[in-house]
């Protein structure tokens, strides 16, 4: 369940036809008949369960009872729909003829598929025996109040699945047996019909025919509104392709209103192969050309320095899309153009809250638009169905989402799926994951669980990491002891008398201040590797594992230290992205041999390259700040300097280079400090 402040803005409402066994968009079936509302779980973005799906489904089922006894009257001859809810891992609810029947559901803990019976699906399959029954004297009233029940059967088997039972034999809640008692999961408080439908014969042409005029409307009106953007905003058209199926919607719309869009891939250098080779697949059957923004091997080699992405570390954003997209929308449109995206309201809750036209701020030439906002998953798959567009055939093996094979923001379920279709490939990520687990001192089982089990999707001790590192009895390093292996050599920031010092364990390269030093402001170098600020007190000096810092003391002290920390780590572990070259508002900044190369003359100061760059915006400020202030969520600071900030200085500080008045002593300074 969703905790405060994230309920969806938006919902999606589905319907099921009793007559024709097939889900609705709209009200009314084909003849004008009213049809039922479906009873799911929020946002209700419902999916065509494929062959796959029902092959999982029965796998789940045998896992549970033992049996495929009562599948084929747990399914029906129709068509079904998934509905993914929230889970630990991944779940999604079944629905057949018109109602929930189970929820399918991946147990990360065992590896394998599991499956819940829904009421309507208890009472569809009771007369198979495939179950255990328990009565529960006093039936509801009692379940009210009592999550355990005593049960003393020799024929219930460890973690069996149980029906509850009231007097009257009404099925009022599921049950787990174990250790003699039943631990009551979930009570049927509400009553919900097991059909809508009768269980017959039905396809998803018979769908797309019943939802034809429902789906003409969203069409037409999709449609409209491309030409539109395009009459107000004008060329070039773009459309950002994934070779997902929103996109691959959002292509065919752009097609048909008229237009004739270059289409723009993002390549990540981790994506799946078939997707890949789907993008210039589609290019080709109509004649478009494309695009490719290229990471190349840029994660690969930036996982090896600063260590596997997380869903609180996520540094490979940065480097695999906004780095390459930014470089190559500056190279191919340099005037800005009309982003076609296929965006949908209902995939996360920012993109809910998300218009249907907007900026990006890393891409902000590009105005982009998404037609399909408001559209179900029910929706586009009847659309592809319509048109009988090709899909990925990724979808057709089990796969909900396309992208980054190993996204931390996946599931374990589906890094299995990943296993079992591409095992190369994921055996490649476990080396490097196998590599990091040693080098934060997990071995043996620790390790394989760290790794197998997915905990390295978090960084940070997260309550959902505690809960798997408890269940699964993995022993963790305290996360400052964690942290402090993350990175090699850790800097620790000091306070002294006379300013601040940072204390690396082990030896650092002075180069990196030498190659970089203008970017903290306008030092002068002196003897040996000692730069002095102009116009102030404040000095820098580097001798062997320590960088001094005098004249600073304090908070505006411990700042300026995090920024030279950044500008070491940066040169150290660089990933070649080059998003500070893209977003240096002079040319100062070139990547040359791996390393950032800063010209003192054409540097303003504004710091926008380390602010912008994924090592020191997201490695620094999540694993070395966190350690010296003792606060895993320091990177949260409200001192912190804010990127709207530096924007402002920017252009203060570009009026000064272009020959306007020179702001006092004491601004300059304040600007340098990075308060």
């Amino acid at each position: 369940m969703m905790g405060k402040g994230n309920y969806w803005p938006v919902k999606n409402r589905v319907y099921w036809c009793p007559r024709s066994n097939v889900p609705l968009m709209g009200k009314y079936c084909g003849n004008r008949d009213p049809a039922p509302q479906l009873k799911l779980t929020d946002p209700g973005d419902a999916r065509p369960g494929f062959q796959h799906d029902r092959e999982t489904i029965r796998k789940a089922y045998r896992n549970e009872f033992g049996s495929l006894k009562g599948i084929d009257k747990l399914l029906g001859h129709g068509v079904i729909l998934l509905n993914k809810v929230p889970y630990m891992d991944e779940m999604k609810e079944v629905v057949s003829q018109g109602t929930v029947v189970a929820r399918v559901y991946y147990e990360p803990f065992e590896g394998k598929w599991r499956l819940r019976l829904s009421r309507p699906g208890i009472l569809r399959i009771m007369d198979t025996g495939i179950f255990g029954l328990f009565k529960v004297e006093g039936g509801l009233k009692v379940l009210r109040h009592r999550r355990k029940l005593k049960a003393v059967r020799e024929n219930y088997m460890e973690g069996e699945q149980v029906v509850l039972v009231d007097g009257h034999g009404e099925p009022v809640g599921i049950g787990y047996y174990a250790n003699g008692e039943i631990s009551v999961h979930n009570v049927f408080y509400t009553y919900y019909p097991s059909r809508f439908a009768e269980d017959e014969d039905s396809t998803w042409d018979d769908a797309v025919r019943e939802n034809e005029e429902y789906l003409a409307e969203l069409e037409e009106r999709a449609i409209r509104f491309i030409r539109a953007m395009y009459e107000n905003r004008g060329g070039p058209v773009i459309v950002s392709f994934s070779s997902g199926k929103d996109s691959l919607v959002a292509l065919h719309l752009t097609l048909k209103a008229g237009l004739e869009p270059v289409i723009l891939f993002n390549n990540t250098g981790i994506e799946l192969p078939e997707t890949v080779e789907h993008v210039y697949k589609i290019a080709d059957m109509w004649g478009l050309k494309v695009i490719e923004s290229s990471a190349g091997d840029a994660f690969w080699r930036s996982v090896e320095r600063v260590g596997p992405p997380g869903k609180d570390y996520r540094w490979c954003c940065k480097i695999t899309k906004l780095a390459p997209l930014a470089q190559t929308v500056s190279k191919h449109f340099p005037n800005g153009g009309l982003n076609i995206v296929g965006q949908r309201a209902y995939e996360s809750l920012d993109r809910a809250r998300s218009g249907r036209v907007w900026r990006n701020k890393w891409l902000p030439g590009l105005l982009n638009i998404s037609p399909i906002q408001y559209w179900g998953q029910l929706a586009i798959y009847l659309y592809i169905f319509k048109y009988n567009l090709p899909l990925n055939p990724l979808y057709f093996k089990g796969f909900d989402r396309l992208g980054c094979f190993m996204c931390p923001a996946a599931t374990v379920a589906e890094y299995q799926q990943v296993k079992e279709t591409h095992p190369e490939l994921w055996s490649k990520w476990t080396s490097v994951l196998y590599k990091w687990a040693k080098r934060i001192g997990l071995d043996g089982k620790d390790a394989d669980l760290w790794v197998e089990k997915g905990v390295w999707r978090w960084l940070t001790p997260a309550s959902q990491k505690k809960r798997l590192e408890k269940r699964l009895g993995i022993y963790m390093p305290d996360w400052r002891e964690y942290y402090t292996k993350w990175l090699k050599p850790f800097s620790i920031i000091e306070d002294r008398e006379e300013g601040v010092v940072i204390r690396f364990d082990g030896y650092i390269d002075p180069e990196f201040f030498e190659d970089q030093y203008s970017v903290v402001g306008p030092f002068t170098r002196g003897n040996g590797y000692r730069y002095s600020l102009k116009n102030t007190c404040i000095s820098v000096a580097i001798d062997g594992n320590r960088v001094h810092i005098y004249g600073l003391k304090g908070r505006a002290g411990r700042e300026f230290a995090y920024d030279v920390v950044k500008l070491y780590y940066r040169w150290k572990n660089c990933g070649e992205c080059k998003l500070c070259e893209t977003s240096c508002p002079t040319g100062a900044i070139k990547i040359i041999d791996g390393r950032p190369i800063v010209d003192t003359v054409a540097c303003i100061h504004c710091k926008l390259c380390i602010d912008n760059c994924p090592v020191s915006d997201v490695t620094v400020e999540k694993v070395v700040i966190p350690v010296n202030e003792d606060e895993v969520t320091a990177w949260r600071r409200k001192w912190k300097r804010s990127r709207e900030s530096v924007i402002k200085r920017y252009y203060k500080l570009k009026k000064e280079v272009e020959g306007s008045e020179v702001e006092e002593e004491g601004e300059e300074e304040g600007f340098f400090l990075g308060g």
